[in-house]
């Protein structure tokens, strides 16, 4: 080698250090962001663009692939988001979680009127200025002749009473009061009045479907089931803000990733370029950086778009507006956590909504044979009423000596020949019941795997998350030390190549195994609304989101 190509060489590596101990140290900072509480992603990008118009300046315009423009942030200084700020702005305002309260307020209100149909309800009824003039024929009940005769007058009624369902008898109680006035005007003037200032009446019915009964049973089954449910679709929308603050997160990493390494092998490409104008490497070797380089400018626009994307989904489902700008914190470390699976399925299933799924079920399969059989056979209903009347051309006289009133009445159905419908009804109605049933004990072996699945799951994912951050470190510091043997020509451009890209799948690969680590904690935190971090269990103030 004769001096004159040493002298070169040596300088060009100086250069080279000189920009990659700038670049490399912007790389892991760019890759190292996603371990630890974010660094200012513009001061990686600046950097990277600095060195990147300083490599310009020295190329020839036609031989610089185009770099893509990039848009400033709409804010100059976002707000930093953290995962568990983005789940608390995900439960608070957005429209996920709106449509679980007027879900919940729904439940509420029909629990209440399921309350009010227990207790005793008073009606007012009136019926007035009922006028009317019309020809009525009437029959002569001696003689049999059919005559007209004129209807002339105006009835007015009202009533005041109370009413209770006795939800044992599946009966129903009244008190009431009435005044009926009756204004005569043909064939002669006469005002009547008709009171009846009492009247007890008792209507109940014998063999049939008692729907009180069961609705006592039912009713509040169903609320304190709507109650599990809003926790678990307000968890539900916690692991939906946790997915869509990953996939940002890994997104933008691949960002600065890629722009770092569209930085680094620029300067690469400069190096390799002035040692094929020496001779001293092959022509492939040039045009595979000036490819990685293409390559790498691509991935710019292409994950510049797709963070943007990310970005949209993520201040979209948050309730931020367009002019608002995130700045992502990702979580510095994972907690020590080690779930026991008798424990976790403990919790499950006296917390979680399914368990009460399964008694609604069964109450509703039982009540549906109890309608059936009640429409199979025999059927009565007893109706009694006592009170006091009197009429009256005068309204005080109307409420003296009342006159006592007793009515008594019993009503049958009996089927005699009905072919064997309601007896098909019944079997029916038992078939599913038995089919409800066996559904019941598979749908809770498969409740208890899943439950075991993804503790396991959890249980391994912390040290997935461990041995992952450590192979990024590593990657990392051989992604810089290989930058510094190419640079001296120890290494080769293949080997370049390798060192970039494995370092690229580190970085990825441990944000998906965190991403992974908090989607599986939230997921069991909303199998059994039970915090393993606090240790408490996650309950929600029913009276406010009533108010």
């Amino acid at each position: 080698m004769d001096k004159r190509y040493t002298i070169v060489l040596m300088l060009a590596a100086i250069v080279a250090c000189g920009e990659l101990a700038a670049q490399g140290a912007g790389a892991v900072a760019a890759a190292s962001s996603v371990a630890g509480p974010e660094r200012e992603t513009p001061t990686t990008r600046q950097s990277s663009m600095h060195t990147e118009a300083s490599a310009a300046a020295t190329q020839p315009a036609a031989e610089q692939p185009q770099q893509p423009t990039r848009e400033p942030a709409v804010s100059e200084n976002p707000a930093p988001l953290t995962m568990e700020r983005a789940v608390m702005l995900a439960q608070s305002r957005s429209i996920d979680a709106m449509m679980a309260r007027n879900t919940f307020l729904g439940s509420y209100w029909n629990f209440r009127a399921f309350q009010a149909s227990r207790r005793p309800s008073l009606n007012l009824s009136a019926n007035v200025a009922n006028f009317d003039r019309s020809y009525r024929p009437l029959q002569d009940y001696q003689s049999g002749e059919i005559a007209y005769r004129e209807n002339y007058n105006m009835y007015n009624t009202g009533s005041l009473s109370i009413n209770q369902n006795i939800a044992a008898t599946g009966g129903t109680l009244s008190v009431a009061s009435s005044l009926s006035r009756l204004d005569q005007w043909a064939p002669t003037r006469g005002v009547t009045y008709y009171t009846q200032p009492v009247t007890l009446s008792y209507l109940q019915p014998l063999w049939t479907y008692n729907s009180f009964k069961w609705d006592k049973k039912l009713e509040p089954e169903r609320y304190e089931k709507a109650k599990k449910e809003y926790l678990e679709q307000m968890e539900s929308i916690t692991v939906k803000a946790v997915q869509l603050f990953f996939d940002m997160l890994l997104q933008r990493m691949k960002l600065d990733l890629s722009t770092s390494n569209y930085a680094n092998t620029r300067t690469m490409y400069r190096i390799v370029e002035q040692r094929f104008a020496l001779g001293s490497v092959r022509k492939a070797d040039l045009l595979q950086l000036e490819l990685r380089m293409i390559n790498d400018s691509l991935a710019i626009v292409g994950n510049e778009n797709l963070m943007q994307s990310k970005k949209m989904e993520l201040k979209s489902f948050l309730g931020f507006g367009e002019d608002d700008d995130v700045m992502l914190v990702a979580p510095e470390s994972v907690p020590e956590i080690v779930l026991d699976h008798a424990a976790v399925l403990d919790r499950a299933l006296r917390n979680s909504s399914f368990v009460i799924a399964q008694r609604i079920a069964r109450l509703e399969a039982e009540s549906e044979v109890a309608h059936a059989k009640s429409n199979r056979g025999i059927s009565a209903q007893i109706s009694t009423q006592f009170g006091l009347s009197n009429s009256s051309n005068n309204l005080p006289a109307a409420y003296n000596r009342l006159l006592e009133q007793e009515i008594l009445g019993i009503s049958l159905r009996v089927p005699i020949m009905d072919w064997g419908m309601g007896r098909g009804r019944v079997k029916v109605a038992q078939a599913r019941m038995e089919t409800a049933r066996n559904r019941l004990e598979q749908a809770v072996a498969d409740y208890r795997q899943d439950v075991y699945a993804q503790v396991v799951k959890f249980n391994s994912q912390r040290s997935q998350c461990l041995l992952a951050k450590r192979a990024k470190e590593v990657s990392q510091e051989r992604y810089v030390m290989t930058m510094a043997g190419f640079a001296n020509g120890s290494v080769s451009v293949t080997e370049l190549n390798t060192a970039q890209s494995e370092n690229d799948e580190a970085g990825r690969k441990y944000m998906t195994e965190l991403s992974n680590f908090w989607s599986y904690y939230f997921n069991i935190r909303k199998l059994s609304l039970y915090d393993y971090i606090s240790a408490t269990d996650i309950e929600a103030e029913y009276d406010r989101i009533i108010k």
